[in-house]
């Protein structure tokens, strides 16, 4: 063994060819970290399944407004049920959209995967959201506490959601060298 100053230098080097090779197997992994001719695509995915879910929210704002309607007695259960069942059906069109984003086929097998994930989490994230309203029109006309259970599960299942589309997103997003 090569000794110097007390420290192994075969054992150094190993680490350090180790190492190389973790680092050459995730280039080749991630279809060529920092490829940027996949930049294009990937931002016109984001660009796309964003502006489904501004769309998504933007329609999940006038939640709010039917159960503060409701709240403050300016509609009656009955017209607070049909606007929330109609709510729902709008947001399940979007999310319709959502599974639909493409995912151009000239990127590599992994980042397409990844994409793919993405936009089906997102579209399951705000389905969940749309359960929502769907479940409170019909606690108000049943008043049955069971829905109540599946508009908190249905939110807990939204937000469980979100953090990993945001960390998906920024993981293909680095490996197209993408800051």
């Amino acid at each position: 063994m090569w000794k110097r100053g007390g420290v192994n230098m075969k054992s150094n080097s190993k680490k350090i060819m180790v190492i190389i090779l973790g680092v050459l197997l995730f280039l080749v992994g991630c279809g060529g970290s920092g490829d940027k001719r996949y930049q294009g695509q990937v931002l016109n995915f984001e660009q796309e399944l964003t502006k489904a879910t501004q769309q998504a929210d933007k329609i999940g704002e006038q939640f709010i407004v039917i159960v503060d309607d409701f709240k403050n007695e300016k509609v009656s259960k009955e017209a607070a049920a049909e606007r929330l069942k109609n709510l729902k059906k709008d947001m399940s069109r979007i999310t319709d959209k959502m599974y639909a984003t493409k995912v151009d086929d000239t990127l590599p097998s992994d980042i397409k995967e990844k994409l793919n994930d993405i936009k089906d989490r997102t579209a399951y994230a705000y389905f969940q959201k749309a359960k929502v309203a769907g479940h409170l029109a019909t606690y108000l006309e049943s008043k049955d506490q069971q829905e109540l259970r599946f508009i908190d599960r249905n939110f807990k299942n939204f937000k469980e959601e979100m953090e990993p589309i945001k960390k998906g997103l920024k993981e293909v997003k680095q490996a197209v060298g993408i800051k």
